[in-house]
């Protein structure tokens, strides 16, 4: 018979309080510390203190139905002799079976609870073998704890016969006590902590009533909301509803509790967070209205750990009404009629008797917003509407939505309508672009003014009388458009245009077409060395101009032993001739040179360098002649005397040089080259004509100086 009410009457608590068990953390046996505490609650009456107790984990109340509490008190009426006695002589300890069969009925429900979960066998199904077995049965006692502190919350004679309550009568009205709820005796394995609580004996009513938060009205439904966690904690509630706002009738006969949420249930399904966060907080109790559109009132009362049921809550009101729409329209194929005329057609095989009519709506595109077409109802007997005004450009979008009397509404699916449209938009027009160095193509145009614009697309050529392909997949919306391309490629040109299409998918004519100069990254090809002299006038070097037709000056750069490379001259390219000719007259005679040239382009860029071809001078360049060379003939002396000026460092010496009478030049005298004069005894030579030169001689690698302007005298008389 208790497993019978259990199965029956309690199987929606039976549920609900497994929730509550397996939210509790999982049992680990191996990496329990077993303590656990009894935690007691007492109530004071004037001629009685009941007491209310539990111990806080499901071993120590296995372990204490065993081997029982024992209650002591310490009565602090006269503070300066408290005195202690011990209530229980022996254990208190729960009914055994044949007594709660004896001292409750069968129809007490809770009596039943307590002791199933105290003595019954039903608990032990499908309990898995091995480890796994140990944290099923370790489930199975917190379930059966839960049970029996449940049914123990609902009756107060329940409470006594699971151990659970005693009621001290020995007590005086006002008097302060202190009571110790201890085990009976040691428990075997584990700690258990004595509960302790402190009481005056003052009698005190139930002030507090639970509080209705919320009521909400659904279709022929009604929800009742109210704090899980006040001050005051409830055990169950008791709820009533009544018709006419006076005459209530219970809903529950045994007390309605619901459990904390499942966090675990958040991980499966995360759109339940909102319902797990107002649980966390609120009791919820759902209600079944027997009809629509009439006003329900409710109440409730909390029942408390000590069986006791409080006053009644504030009332609340519930009217449901009707929340189910009406069947939606089958949509049909809209007709296009003339100019922006379009018939929107449907068709609804059932038509519900509440239904009222049918609204219109109208979108440019398949997800809306939709704009209502009929400021009037059409009648539920209408299965056609013609739009007046549709969408020249691009598609009309159609639902038609029935409404019923509760104003539920219901909407068909879309249906497309179009106008006819085969004028194609304008050519667009303002295109204009650049290329960046790293090949990407920026490009940008003016927007069009046609309503129905889809986008554009974009067509580019390597040059002007090429076929334009296209670069874009499908029409864009934006007015700007980044294409990258290859800059290492002999074409230095693209060419771009673009064309703008409608709704209709018409093309407009292409735009003017732009010409985009790529940026040159290729640098030009260097010039090379085709003959290579040196004469006197220095080192002499033919250049063949560079092939690339991007060149515009060349550089030319010389280096030596003791010299890295150095700029000895720019020049211009000259693209009408085969190359160009370069004179070194700056160099030293017997040195070794290394010449070399590059290429500009336009863009700046330079070539590597060409070929390096070598030169060195082996003579010895003559060094200027000597200009303030002078003969002067002395008629006294019947002499002639040389002067001059000439200052070098180094190791040199004079030679002079004379004619006479139109003689060659000839090699006459050597002077060291401390002296800067020269007497020539001529007296022998009367009335001839003497003619004289002068050069330096170096011993170095400066060689000698050219024969200077020959001076001239004429011998007048001799001895």
């Amino acid at each position: 018979m208790m497993k019978k009410i259990i199965k029956t009457i309690l199987l929606p608590f039976f549920i609900c309080l497994c929730s509550f068990a397996s939210a509790q953390k999982k049992v680990q046996p191996e990496k329990i510390i077993l303590q656990a505490k009894i935690r007691v609650i007492a109530k004071a009456y004037g001629d009685s203190v009941v007491l209310r107790w539990a111990p806080d984990k499901s071993w120590a109340w296995y372990k204490l139905n065993i081997i029982g509490y024992k209650i002591e008190r310490i009565d602090l009426t006269e503070k300066d002799n408290p005195r202690k006695q011990w209530l229980t002589t022996d254990a208190l300890k729960p009914y055994p079976l044949e007594k709660f069969k004896a001292r409750f009925a069968p129809s007490n429900t809770n009596a039943a609870v307590a002791a199933q979960c105290l003595y019954g066998k039903n608990f032990e199904t499908n309990i898995r073998q091995g480890q796994p077995g140990i944290v099923d049965r370790a489930n199975v006692t917190d379930t059966r704890y839960a049970f029996a502190l449940q049914a123990s919350d609902y009756d107060g004679n329940v409470a006594v016969a699971a151990a659970l309550r005693f009621t001290d009568k020995q007590v005086k009205k006002g008097g302060n006590y202190i009571y110790r709820i201890v085990p009976a005796a040691l428990a075997t394995q584990g700690v258990i902590d004595t509960g302790i609580v402190l009481i005056a004996n003052n009698p005190a009513t139930i002030n507090a009533v639970p509080v209705i938060t919320e009521a909400v009205a659904a279709d022929r439904m009604g929800e009742l909301h109210w704090n899980r966690n006040g001050a005051d904690s409830w055990s169950g509630y008791y709820i009533e509803r009544s018709e006419d706002g006076k005459n209530f009738t219970a809903l529950n006969k045994i007390p309605f509790i619901t459990s904390g949420p499942d966090s675990a249930l958040l991980k499966e399904d995360s759109t339940k967070a909102r319902v797990f966060a107002m649980l966390q907080t609120e009791h919820v109790f759902i209600d079944s209205l027997p009809q629509n559109y009439k006003n329900y009132s409710y109440r409730l009362r909390g029942m408390n750990a000590f069986a006791e049921i409080s006053g009644y809550s504030n009332t609340v009101t519930i009217a449901g009404r009707d929340m189910t729409p009406p069947v939606a329209a089958d949509m049909l194929n809209p007709q296009f009629i003339s100019n922006r005329k379009i018939k929107v057609l449907w068709k609804k095989n059932s038509i519900e008797p509440d239904c009222k009519g049918y609204y219109i709506t109208r979108a440019k595109t398949i997800n809306g917003p939709y704009e209502t077409l009929n400021k009037q109802l059409l009648p539920v007997t209408a299965t056609e509407f013609t739009d007046e005004n549709a969408y020249a450009h691009g598609g009309n979008f159609y639902m038609v939505v029935a409404v019923d009397t509760a104003n539920n509404i219901s909407s068909s699916v879309p249906a497309m309508g179009l106008v006819p449209d085969n004028t194609p938009p304008v050519a667009p027009t303002g295109l204009k672009g650049r290329i960046d160095k790293n090949g990407l193509v920026y490009l940008s145009w003016n927007r069009n003014s046609e309503e129905d614009i889809k986008g554009y697309k974009v067509y580019y050529a390597n040059a002007a009388n090429h076929v334009f392909t296209q670069v874009t997949t499908e029409p864009d919306s934006a007015v700007n458009f980044i294409d990258s391309i290859t800059l290492r490629t002999l074409t230095k040109n693209i060419w771009y245009k673009i064309a703008a299409v409608d709704e209709n998918n018409n093309h407009s004519e292409f735009s003017a077409t732009i010409q985009l100069k790529k940026p040159d990254i290729v640098p030009p090809v260097p010039p090379v060395a085709e003959k290579v002299y040196v004469d006197t006038a220095g080192v002499q070097i033919d250049f063949i101009n560079s092939p690339s037709d991007d060149a515009v000056a060349y550089i030319i750069y010389r280096k030596d032993a003791k010299n890295d490379w150095q700029v000895i001259e720019k020049r211009k390219h000259e693209p009408d001739k085969r190359g160009f000719h370069f004179t070194d007259a700056g160099t030293k005679p017997l040195v070794k040179y290394e010449y070399a040239a590059e290429a500009v382009d336009e863009d700046s860029l330079h070539s590597a360098k060409s070929f390096s071809v070598n030169a060195i001078i082996r003579t010895l360049p003559m060094q200027p002649a000597i200009t303030t060379f002078t003969a002067e003939y002395d008629s006294k002396t019947k002499s002639v005397k040389l002067n001059w000026q000439y200052r070098q460092s180094g190791e040199y010496f004079f030679v002079i040089y004379r004619s006479v009478n139109g003689e060659p030049l000839a090699k006459y005298q050597s002077v060291l080259s401390t002296e800067q004069s020269f007497i020539d005894y001529t007296n022998t030579l009367k009335g001839a004509t003497i003619q004289y030169a002068i050069q330096a001689i170096f011993k170095d690698e400066r060689n000698q100086s050219i024969l200077s302007k020959p001076a001239t005298v004429i011998i007048t008389e001799t001895k």
